[in-house]
């Protein structure tokens, strides 16, 4: 019987893991988000293209982070090439689903200014890349 409540208990142990690590996540690239967009608009006012900028570096320095706290601390594996790979796959996936969130809820239809439209994109990715990566990292 214990043993089958420790397997009945690991999706929602993983999930918890995974959602400690991504709220740290959202807050690191949030946080290099809205810090570069601060330095962009104050150094070039016009912004072209730079929201995109911004939203990149965030993503970049967010995910090396998150790579080693998924392998060691969510789903309890040592860093592989394997995950490696997987993981970097399951984040250019991520990171092209919430850069279309980004433009989608940006347009004037929906009117989100880039605060709030890079936060929302954050969030929702976040919780699609869970299923994502969870195939790519296995207990051995």
């Amino acid at each position: 019987m214990k043993l089958l409540t420790a397997k009945l208990n690991e999706p929602v142990r993983s999930m918890t893991r995974f959602t400690i690590v991504g709220l740290s996540g959202t807050a690191i690239q949030y946080g290099w988000y809205y810090l570069f967009l601060y330095l962009f608009h104050r150094f070039s006012p016009d912004m072209t293209g730079l929201v995109n900028v911004a939203f990149t570096i965030g993503y970049v320095l967010e995910m090396i982070s998150n790579y080693l706290l998924q392998s060691y601390y969510v789903f309890e594996t040592r860093p592989q090439w394997k995950n490696l790979g997987g993981f970097v796959s399951g984040r250019i996936v991520n990171y092209l689903l919430q850069m279309l969130l980004l433009y989608c809820l940006m347009l004037p239809q929906i009117g989100m200014n880039e605060k709030w439209a890079g936060f929302l994109a954050i969030f929702i990715a976040g919780i699609v890349n869970y299923f994502v990566l969870k195939i790519f990292f296995k207990k051995k």
